[in-house]
């Protein structure tokens, strides 16, 4: 799928030619600026996406949860922030929306972990520092001082063996995960990071990207490189209407390559110094 153009706005599923969506082994995350589809593939693992508000953070979570429901994945939002009003009705998208019920579900799959039970395949999204920071608040997990986020931290640590996989969006590395970051998630998507969360979560020995904000735009790390893409981003009825369909189980070769309308986008304006306060830890880099 090469584009004689370099992608610097969004990509959209407009010009898309059917089964394009199916045609790869995992759900598209986007275009780099070459034009070659980004892929979220079996062999990713877990992904993190840190992100300022406005960057598309949440509409990436949205855009992924739908070609996971289209595959037939299981789908789970943590979503204490209430951002995917669209997966309320959805047979295969459950949508948890506070403290308690997200922290149930995440002991549940902790359970199955610690008991190497596997299951169907099953994505977990968690949306936002809000659902983060509720779990730092909420401590009935069976762990004398334990917090939801150590039954996370299991899920993240164990759930590949057994079928799950979780991508988890924020707006800075947390604290508490931040040293292992690397380890946990073997594909991060940055958006203008911060020499912090490069840091934390960028390509070992590489620089600090030094470009504009821009919406959808982030820079993908894994397996030791990092290249920057463009992300796809769908609707909410787009994502409605992806997840309540299902992909077709053998594939037919496309007559056409597929092709994506590329909308250009104006660069965001950074966010205020004092719009909130990055937790600093040991090993920060200012």
């Amino acid at each position: 799928m090469n584009l004689p153009w370099t992608p610097r706005g969004g990509v959209d599923l407009a010009g898309l030619q059917p089964g394009a969506l199916d045609a790869s082994a995992g759900p598209l995350l986007g275009l780099t600026d070459s034009g070659t589809p980004a892929i979220l593939g079996p062999g990713r693992g877990h992904t993190l996406l840190v992100a300022w508000p406005g960057l598309g953070a949440t509409s990436a979570l949205r855009t992924l949860a739908a070609q996971y429901a289209r595959r037939g994945t299981h789908v789970d939002i943590l979503d204490v922030a209430r951002q995917h009003a669209w997966a309320r009705r959805q047979e295969r998208v459950h949508l948890y929306e506070d403290a308690g019920s997200v922290h149930r579900h995440l002991y549940q799959l902790a359970h199955q972990v610690r008991a190497e039970r596997t299951g169907r395949p099953r994505a977990v999204l968690v949306e936002s520092d809000q659902t983060i920071n509720a779990l730092l608040r909420f401590r009935h997990y069976p762990v004398p001082g334990g917090t939801g986020l150590d039954a996370l931290t299991t899920v993240l640590a164990g759930g590949l063996q057994c079928g799950i996989r979780v991508v988890m969006a924020c707006r800075a590395v947390p604290t508490p995960i931040g040293h292992v970051a690397r380890d946990l998630f073997s594909t991060r998507l940055l958006a203008a990071p911060t020499p912090r969360t490069w840091h934390l979560a960028g390509a070992q020995g590489a620089a600090v990207p030094d470009e504009p904000y821009r919406p959808g735009r982030m820079h993908l790390v894994s397996g030791g490189g990092h290249r920057a893409v463009q992300l796809l981003q769908l609707t909410e009825l787009q994502a409605a209407h992806l997840a309540t369909t299902h992909a077709p189980t053998t594939g037919m070769p496309l007559r056409r390559r597929p092709r994506l309308r590329v909308c250009p986008l104006p660069a965001a304006t950074a966010p205020a110094a004092n719009t909130f306060q990055t937790p600093r830890m040991q090993g920060d880099v200012r």
